[in-house]
């Protein structure tokens, strides 16, 4: 054994104890980490949606302008 190393017995069940509270940690950790991307997401999908509608409203005004310089489509 090494020098100035502390052995300390510990019995399965702490073991398990302390193993589950590591996981506990993490699953918290990564639920908090989820949330954060599943508000990030859903602001991206309004974000495109407001693109769209966007893109429709050019692409009418695209038409609109087409028309009256009776311009040929493709």
């Amino acid at each position: 054994m090494a020098k100035g190393k502390l052995v300390k017995n510990i019995t399965i069940n702490k073991l398990a104890e302390l193993i589950n509270k590591g996981f506990d940690g993490q699953m918290e950790y990564m639920g908090k980490r989820f949330d954060k991307v599943d508000a990030e997401m859903k602001e991206i999908r309004n974000d495109l949606k407001e693109t769209g509608k966007r893109t429709d409203k050019l692409e009418m005004r695209t038409d609109y302008v087409e028309n009256v310089l009776a311009l040929k489509k493709n």
